[in-house]
């Protein structure tokens, strides 16, 4: 894993670099940000799912920290610069509040806009749970209780996403995609 960790940094550095210049260059648009965000969200399942997958704690702290700063972005409290880490722009959390704006100027039917509220608070309770669960997960001293947390973590942010199912679930990003239009995009 030693030798691996450059190429997982660099991926993850690249992965930032690309999405912070697509947000950036079309910034205006809601679409743009809401599809940006949700790959922010899959960049996070990944960097939860290398930290419970790490080889050393050591390790896990690094993709455990990386989680952190992409979730709270560069203005967050627990945020810590990486070496050779490409600084995310806007964090998760702070990226979900700005939704509420959005969402109060949208043209949207009144039931659409009840259930984008809802899918909304919904993927922030979950993204902070997750970001509570990541800090644990820095915190712990023992391998397997960290590893526990960033499982906790990985499940929170997925509950976030929403995956596609066939039973009922509690509606998450992947309902506020839907719900303007964007169920067909890329993300």
């Amino acid at each position: 894993m030693r030798r691996l960790r450059p190429m997982i940094v660099l991926l993850v550095a690249l992965a930032l670099a690309g999405m912070a210049g697509h947000a950036q260059a079309d910034s205006d648009t809601s679409e743009v940000r809401l599809i940006a965000l949700a790959g922010r969200l899959r960049l996070s399942l990944t960097l939860a799912s290398f930290a419970v997958y790490a080889p050393s704690l050591s390790d896990l702290r690094l993709h455990a920290q990386q989680l952190v700063n992409v979730l709270e972005g560069i203005g967050g409290p627990h945020y810590v610069r990486l070496p050779d880490a490409e600084e995310p722009a806007l964090g998760l959390r702070p990226d979900l509040a700005s939704l509420v704006g959005w969402l109060r100027e949208a043209p949207l039917e009144p039931e659409t806009r009840v259930r984008i509220a809802a899918a909304t608070r919904n993927v922030s309770f979950y993204v902070g749970m997750a970001l509570d669960a990541a800090l644990a997960g820095l915190r712990e001293r023992r391998f397997a209780r960290a590893s526990d947390e960033l499982l906790k973590a990985y499940a929170y942010l997925s509950a976030a996403y929403e995956q596609p199912s066939d039973v009922a679930t509690v509606p998450g990003l992947r309902t506020i995609l839907r719900l303007v239009g964007l169920a067909e995009a890329e993300v």
